[in-house]
């Protein structure tokens, strides 16, 4: 077993980074039409499904593709189904033979759920994604470790949470997550909206690793520079809409801080293609309180965007970047004097 896992490691720290823009060349908008074309009512039939969404494509990538964006625009996401997991886990935790029997009970509940109502939650999405691509000889795997999001508090979090895929092309590795490309949950609606967001179509690996952490980490795809999980937790908060802007993020490194009065303070984006710095701001809240500010320096050269803010007067606040009208990061800043 030692032997398997030194191997896998050595495998992936030689993959080196990868990410979508190896395919700049390639277009998808034939893969993505024939993906929006195709319907079924459900998933009995995977073979089938897989060879039309696939037959009139010429490459792997494209391929893959029409898979990704058939499955994030057809299965929606179940968060009851969710929560019920996540409830019966935390009950069982200390209980590894109740834990066995209902994840064994859970993953029958599951896959029906998925082939009957196209219905799922984070394992559908990779499991589906998974069997698609080994139909059609592309080697995918399911990657299990810890999403994170607004609501994930690590210091209860006691096993993994989420679920998402590796795909070999071209003999390199990738990541992509379809669950979180498929559309938004609103548990207290008791509704899903799909909303294709392509940010987690092929990322790049460090920026992927903002709220992705795997159990093996070998499959971050970053070999001896992927961080520690302590480290992992202790980044700045990245939200959906960062991976549709977002190639990679440079500064600050964290989350929270401890500053001084009049510090400034540098933040440093690699953009996937350049935006009006007239649609940047940051939001901070401080208490009840809320400002819309502009930085007091934005600097936008070969894609890499500087932002500049000055902390003028002592507190405690949480500091935002929005593009569009749309929260991308989230920092913490406790000023002193």
């Amino acid at each position: 077993m030692q032997k398997i896992s030194l191997f896998l490691l050595l495998l992936f720290s030689l993959v080196g980074f990868t990410q979508q823009s190896d395919f700049k060349n390639i277009d998808f908008k034939r893969a993505d039409y024939i993906a929006k074309r195709v319907k079924v009512k459900r998933l009995y039939n995977l073979n089938e499904l897989t060879f039309k969404l696939t037959q009139n494509l010429d490459t792997d990538v494209e391929k893959i593709r029409a898979i990704y964006v058939w499955i994030c625009t057809n299965i929606a996401n179940d968060f009851g189904l969710y929560a019920q997991n996540e409830r019966r886990r935390n009950r069982y935790k200390n209980d590894s033979i109740k834990l066995q029997n209902w994840n064994s009970k859970f993953k029958t509940k599951l896959f029906k759920k998925l082939l009957k109502r196209k219905k799922t939650i984070c394992t559908g999405y990779a499991y589906l994604f998974t069997e698609m691509c080994n139909i059609i000889n592309i080697e995918s795997k399911m990657v299990n470790g810890f999403g994170r999001t607004s609501t994930v508090d690590f210091s209860k979090l006691t096993m993994p949470n989420h679920t998402w895929n590796i795909v070999k092309l071209n003999n390199k590795w990738y990541v992509c997550d379809p669950t979180w490309s498929t559309g938004i949950s609103f548990p207290e609606e008791g509704r899903f909206q799909f909303d294709f967001n392509d940010g987690y179509f092929l990322t790049e690996p460090t920026l992927f690793l903002k709220n992705h952490y795997p159990l093996e980490t070998q499959f971050s795809l970053l070999g001896h520079d992927t961080p520690t999980f302590l480290d992992f937790t202790e980044m700045p908060l990245f939200y959906g809409d960062a991976y549709k802007y977002l190639k990679k993020h440079q500064l600050p490194l964290k989350m929270y801080h401890q500053i001084k009065k009049d510090s400034i303070v540098t933040f440093q984006y690699q953009l996937k293609k350049n935006i009006a710095l007239e649609k940047l701001k940051f939001v901070i809240f401080s208490g009840n309180n809320e400002r819309y500010i502009k930085p007091i320096k934005s600097t936008l050269e070969n894609n890499t965007l500087t932002l500049k803010h000055r902390f003028k007067t002592k507190g405690f606040y949480d500091f935002h970047l929005y593009i569009d009208d749309k929260i991308i990061a989230t920092y913490v800043y406790e000023v002193k004097k």
